[in-house]
């Protein structure tokens, strides 16, 4: 008797198992299906998120790009270029020289990687442009970008 009754519990057992797996897949299923679409969202806000950065080309002449928000990787890398930029600067010796020529090389392509326009690629703005107009336009989506959060420049400041 003891072993039927090990069986009958046995079989209950994976019923509920059963049952219990069956929940879990729809259950499962639906967070997969929750977690697809809000990653579509997340994605479709970001390059819906476009930023008018108005820039000077020369102390009298302003014009105006429209770039996307920097992405988190994006940010990083302005504020380590930025960063090493500073480091650099002052110094006039050869390691120096060409670590700031390594830093200004990588301007162009992100500010490819931002500007809307896939004419504004990184050639663009190696050769087509003045170092002036690269380094303003990355200094003004930076400070459009961080109107955008709430942070004031200053605070930002305080941050470096």
């Amino acid at each position: 008797m003891a072993k039927k009754a090990e069986e009958n519990v046995t079989k209950d057992d994976f019923k509920d198992l059963k049952k219990e797996i069956k929940g879990k897949k729809v259950t499962d299923q639906k967070q997969v299906i929750q977690q697809i679409a809000t990653r579509s969202l997340l994605e479709r806000d970001y390059k819906e998120d476009v930023l008018e950065v108005i820039f000077n080309t020369s102390p009298q002449t302003q014009r105006k790009i429209l770039a996307r928000r920097p992405t988190q990787k994006q940010m990083i890398m302005i504020m380590k270029l930025s960063a090493e930029a500073a480091i650099y600067e002052t110094k006039f010796d050869e390691k120096s020289m060409n670590k700031m020529t390594d830093i200004y090389s990588q301007l162009n392509s992100l500010a490819a990687e931002l500007a809307l326009d896939d004419k504004l690629d990184e050639e663009f703005w190696a050769n087509k442009v003045s170092f002036a107009t690269l380094q303003n336009f990355i200094t003004e989506l930076i400070k459009e970008t961080q109107k955008g959060t709430g942070v004031s420049p200053d605070e930002m400041k305080k941050f470096r």
